[in-house]
C-alpha cells in the first residue's frame, strides 16, 4: 500500500507556497514527494540545492533518477557545510543571483542553535526564494528544535528570537544551577497556529503493525566484577577532575563497551536469531560486536558495497543475517523486505533509534515487523533505556540524578 493520497495532499498544500516543511513518517515517500513539488517550480529556479546528511547522498540521486531525472541537484552533505569553509563558500558562490530553491534533508540535523553547521544552514536558506525541510518527526528532545526549522524557511513564521521563543514556549528553570533548562511547554495551541500553515505532516499508513519484543541478558560473576571495577576507576577519575573537564559519554561509554561483551548477550542473541526463523538486520554500535565473516554495513565501506551487502542478504537464501551500525545504517537503507530487526546494543539518541526502525517499516512493506531489543541487567542499561523512551538529553538527566543523590551514590547506582 502506498501513501500516494498522503503524497498528492502534501502536494496540493505546499504547491502554493515558497517554503514549507514536510515532516512526514519515513516510509511515507516524502523524498518523492518533495521532488514532485521541485518540478512544479523548476521554471522559476536556477539551481538546486539538496542538502542532507552525507550517509544518504546516493539514496538522494538515486531517487531522482528514477522519479525526476530531469532535474539537476546539487547534492551536499549537510555534515560537509559545517565542517568544511570550502564547500561552504563554493556552495553559497553558485546560489548567488541565482533563484535558488534549498532543501534540508533530515531537518533535525539543524536542530542546535550554537552549531556551526546549523547557522551556515540557516545563512544560505537566506539567498534562497524557495525552501523545503524533510524530516520523519519535527522534534527530537523538546519544543525547541522547531524554532531553528523555522528561521530556516523564513524569520517571518515565528517572528521572533530563539530567546523569545524560549520564554513564550517554554517552561524552564530561572534561577539556580540549573538555569535556563527547560522542563516543560507552554502556549503549544498558539505556536501550531503559527506554523501550520506551512507544515505538512503525515503519519505512516500501512497496514502492518508493529511489534516490539525485550529480552535481557546478564553479566557472568567475573564481568560483574571487572564492570564494579570499571565503574570505581570512573568514580575515581570522576572526583579527581574538574567536572567541566570530564567527557560523560566517554566515561559510561567504557562500561557499556564492557557489558555488551557478555557471553550471555551474545548467546542471547543467537537465541533469537534462531527463534526467528527468518532474515534479520542486527543494529550494533561497535564495530567489534559483529562477528568476523558477518555479512555488514559498516561506514567504512564505499558505497558500492554497501549496496553488494544489501543485495546478497536479499538475495542468498542462507544469508539470514546483516549487521548494521547506528552510525550509517540508520540513515538512506531501503530494507522493507526484511521484517525483523534487533537491537543489540543501544544509542542515547532517540531520533537515531527511530530513523534504524524506519529501514524496514516504510511503503513496500507487506509484513507486520518485530522489534527485538535486549537489555542488560544492569543500572547503566536501565538509565539507557529509560531516556530512550522519554526521548529527553540523557546528559541532562543524568546532571538532575547526580544533584539529587550525589556524584558516588549515582555512580554506584549503575
Amino acid at each position: 500500500m502506498t501513501n500516494t493520497r498522503d503524497q498528492q495532499a502534501a502536494i496540493d498544500k505546499l504547491s502554493q507556497l515558497k517554503v514549507g516543511a514536510l515532516f512526514m513518517e519515513m516510509g511515507t515517500g516524502k523524498t518523492k514527494t518533495a521532488l514532485e513539488l521541485i518540478a512544479s517550480k523548476a521554471h522559476k529556479i536556477d539551481y538546486i540545492l539538496w542538502l542532507c546528511p552525507c550517509a544518504i547522498k546516493h539514496e538522494i540521486a538515486a531517487e531522482k533518477d528514477k522519479w525526476h531525472p530531469e532535474l539537476e541537484l546539487d547534492v551536499v552533505g549537510v555534515e560537509s557545510i559545517g565542517q568544511s569553509d570550502r564547500i561552504y563558500l563554493e556552495t553559497r558562490a553558485k546560489m548567488e543571483g541565482k533563484r535558488c530553491f534549498v532543501i534540508v534533508d533530515e531537518s533535525l540535523k539543524i536542530k542546535n542553535i550554537k552549531a556551526k553547521r546549523t547557522r551556515r544552514n540557516i545563512d544560505l536558506g537566506k539567498l534562497a526564494e524557495y525552501k523545503l525541510i524533510l524530516n520523519g518527526t519535527p522534534l527530537s528532545k523538546n519544543i525547541m528544535d522547531l524554532w531553528t526549522q523555522m528561521e530556516f524557511l523564513s524569520p517571518k513564521i515565528l517572528g521572533m528570537t530563539y530567546y523569545q521563543f524560549k520564554d513564550c514556549y517554554t517552561e524552564y528553570y530561572e534561577k539556580g544551577k540549573f538555569k535556563g533548562r527547560i522542563t516543560g511547554q507552554a502556549n503549544v495551541e498558539h505556536l501550531v497556529s503559527k506554523i501550520k500553515p506551512y507544515i505538512f505532516d503525515a503519519e505512516l499508513d500501512i497496514a502492518p503493525a508493529k511489534h516490539y519484543r525485550d529480552r535481557g541478558y546478564v553479566m557472568s560473576y567475573g564481568e560483574e566484577m571487572e564492570y564494579e571495577s570499571i565503574k570505581q576507576e570512573i568514580i575515581e577519575e570522576w572526583e579527581n577532575s574538574p567536572e567541566d573537564d570530564i567527557d560523560f559519554y566517554k566515561l559510561i561509554g567504557r562500561l557499556q563497551r564492557h557489558y555488551t561483551k557478555a557471553v550471555d548477550k551474545t548467546e542471547e542473541l543467537n537465541r533469537i536469531i534462531e527463534e526467528i526463523d527468518d532474515k534479520a538486520v542486527v543494529f550494533v554500535k561497535y564495530l567489534d560486536s559483529i562477528p568476523s565473516g558477518a555479512l555488514k554495513i559498516t561506514g567504512d565501506m564505499s558505497t558500492e558495497k554497501r549496496a553488494k551487502a544489501i543485495e546478497e542478504f536479499k538475495t542468498f537464501e542462507n544469508e539470514k543475517i546483516l549487521y548494521i551500525t547506528y552510525g550509517c545504517g540508520s540513515f538512506g537503507l531501503n530494507l522493507q523486505f526484511c521484517h525483523h530487526v534487533i537491537f543489540a546494543e543501544h544509542l542515547f539518541d532517540y531520533a537515531q533509534r527511530i530513523q534504524a526502525e524506519a529501514r524496514v517499516y516504510r511503503i513496500g512493506q507487506d509484513h507486520d515487523v518485530t522489534y527485538w531489543s535486549l537489555w542488560c541487567d544492569c543500572g547503566l542499561e536501565k538509565l539507557i533505556e529509560r531516556n530512550l523512551w522519554k526521548k529527553e538529553g540523557l546528559l541532562d538527566e543524568v546532571k538532575a540524578e547526580i544533584e539529587k543523590e550525589g556524584k558516588q551514590s549515582w555512580l554506584n547506582s549503575l
